[in-house]
């Protein structure tokens, strides 16, 4: 956001700088005249909307990594296990650079981006800033393309459909929130455009010099 002319946006596909409308209606589309690429959508409440989504999906997270995930049951023996040894049993087999990573793209990066987020907007209100909002928005538009959720849900409904034929299954509390957590997440990430960030970071910035 061009802080000499507020109201200018730059298209993330192709750098034209739109001139953003005041106030955009509901279920809005600004699109780039130059490439057609939809720029900010309109969304009434979004801040309140997506303060509450982000506090939703990091209990979720809260709940996916407390609780065990999936039970099998083969040949009279049972094995239950969580979230977290997902990446123990990666590290414990000397995988350690895979287990970073799984760790950081289904975990760490979500979860950093959405209390990023709810630091944000909470920022806004008076007197909260807690830490610069500048710098989380880049933090945020840093990690994002790392975060992962959906891609190891998806890997994990995989090759659940491949172990049923070897044993029986039992998809326990954990799998259920992260089940709910990844598209919960996609969704807020669609709704949190770079003109919405940009325009909360502006506010949560007027507020804690206000």
């Amino acid at each position: 956001m061009n802080k000499a002319q507020p109201h200018l946006h730059a298209c993330l596909e192709c750098d034209l700088l739109v001139n953003m409308p005041d106030a955009i209606s509901h279920r809005t589309n600004v699109h780039c005249p130059r490439c057609n690429h939809s720029i900010a959508m309109g969304h009434n409440n979004a801040k309140q909307y997506v303060l509450a989504t982000s506090f939703t999906a990091l209990i979720l997270m809260v709940v996916a990594c407390t609780f065990s995930f999936i039970s099998f049951s083969s040949n009279e023996q049972i094995r239950t296990i969580n979230l977290l040894q997902t990446f123990t049993e990666l590290y414990t087999q000397e995988y350690y650079f895979v287990a970073v990573l799984v760790f950081s793209f289904i975990l760490l990066l979500p979860t950093l981006y959405l209390t990023s987020v709810c630091l944000i907007i909470l920022s806004t209100f008076r007197g909260f800033e807690i830490v610069p909002s500048v710098g989380l928005g880049k933090l945020m538009s840093y990690i994002l393309p790392w975060s992962m959720a959906e891609v190891f849900l998806i890997g994990v409904l995989v090759a659940l459909i491949k172990v049923t034929s070897m044993a029986d299954i039992s998809l326990e509390p954990s799998f259920w929130a992260y089940v709910i957590f990844a598209p919960l997440f996609t969704h807020i990430v669609s709704v949190i455009d770079s003109h919405r960030l940009w325009d909360w970071i502006e506010q949560a910035g007027a507020c804690s010099h206000g």
